[in-house]
């Protein structure tokens, strides 16, 4: 291994992952996600079931019941090598796709990513882009979220400029979104509702968080794509791309 590449392999990652696994191993690692917090090198992470995008939360068909998501921060790739080498459940041993990103913007917060660095030399994407959110949601406004969020949902589903994109959720109150976008101009237009084929429904729901929180903790984050291993469901994949010389 190089010097770059060796420099670049020990720098802080994240990564999301879409497992395909039994029920009960999914509904058991929603239930225990805290025990992760023991794997080396992982500061944070999310295990939550993966959703159809911009169906109604009372439909049953929304819920991919043998998906699980995983949303990752890592000291290291290599601390992401060893896990993957090694998984320490058997959920994490399914078929998976994956992605490796970059951070490189924020805002809000979210208990647990306080440590995350910011890359500023990734901030001007030429290339496609990440996002996620993570939300902790206020029980009380579950209907108005669930309200705000379908058209979103659908907004985003149908963008042209989407290349990939899940929701995801843990009971009772953890909710998640992750979206790669062709460039971060298309991400842009879909969020401000500016370009001529996007809807406003974006707008609207950031207009309406402002007015009255949905949250209790609520963090959106952008990021440059590293690499994509591994199949996603029913879709081909992404285009190979190298790991930053950075």
């Amino acid at each position: 291994m190089s010097e770059i590449q060796r420099q670049s392999t020990d720098r802080q990652l994240f990564s999301y992952h879409v497992i395909e696994a039994p029920f009960l191993s999914v509904a058991t690692r929603l239930l225990s996600s805290r025990s992760l917090r023991h794997v080396p090198g992982l500061h944070h992470a999310e295990c939550l079931l993966q959703m159809k995008m911009g169906q109604a939360v009372t439909s049953p068909s929304r819920y991919e019941w043998n998906s699980l998501v995983l949303f990752a921060f890592w000291e290291s790739e290599a601390h992401l090598e060893q896990f993957l080498d090694a998984p320490p459940y058997r959920a994490f041993e399914q078929p998976a796709w994956h992605m490796r990103m970059r951070f490189y913007r924020r805002w809000g917060s979210f208990a647990g990513l306080e440590g995350a660095r910011m890359f500023p030399e990734e901030s001007k994407p030429k290339g496609r882009v990440a996002a996620v959110t993570l939300a902790r949601l206020k029980l009380s406004q579950t209907l108005r979220f669930a309200r705000m969020g379908k058209p979103v949902e659908a907004q985003v589903r149908d963008h042209p400029g989407l290349v990939r994109g899940a929701v995801a959720f843990r009971p009772l109150n953890r909710f998640s979104t992750f979206s790669v976008w062709e460039s971060e101009e298309a991400m842009r237009d879909m969020v401000r509702g500016t370009h001529g084929t996007d809807g406003a429904q974006h707008r609207d729901a950031m207009v309406e968080r402002a007015r009255k929180p949905f949250h209790h903790e609520f963090t959106t984050m952008r990021f440059v794509p590293i690499s994509e291993h591994g199949q996603w469901p029913g879709r081909k994949r992404l285009p190979p791309r190298p790991l930053s010389a950075d």
